[in-house]
């Protein structure tokens, strides 16, 4: 089974870093996390082509950036599992840990269109 984690920012009323207040002010609490309403949708869309793609091989899972404990596990299983070296896990959780990030078995992607090449390497290798 190939693990797949999407970095995205949760859209929770009230858990804004400046707790509704942004720019020149006050926003209202619903509009809070609009901003990332297209980068959602561009995942969502990522999300639903390789579930119809692959369905039951892979295992997809939504993250919040701010989940550190449950990144750090990703990362430490995909270690022992050794898909990837511990020095690569430590660069990814140092450096690629940001909104829209995409991880396959550890490994970072940029390339959300190209990306089966990799998912069908780990399922068949």
């Amino acid at each position: 089974m190939v693990e797949i984690i999407i970095i995205r920012a949760e859209k929770e009323i009230g858990m804004g870093c400046c707790g509704g207040m942004c720019g020149d002010g006050f926003i209202k609490m619903t509009d809070e996390f609009k901003h990332h309403d297209p980068d959602r949708q561009l995942m969502g869309e990522f999300y639903r082509r390789v579930e119809a793609t692959y369905g039951d091989q892979v295992s997809i899972t939504f993250l919040d950036p701010r989940n550190i404990f449950a990144i750090g596990i990703y990362f430490m299983k995909q270690v022992k599992d050794h898909h990837i070296p511990i020095f690569e896990a430590i660069k990814h959780f140092s450096l690629h840990i940001k909104y829209n990030a995409v991880f396959i078995n550890g490994k970072f992607t940029e390339d959300l269109e190209n990306c089966d090449t990799l998912i069908e390497d780990m399922l068949y290798a």
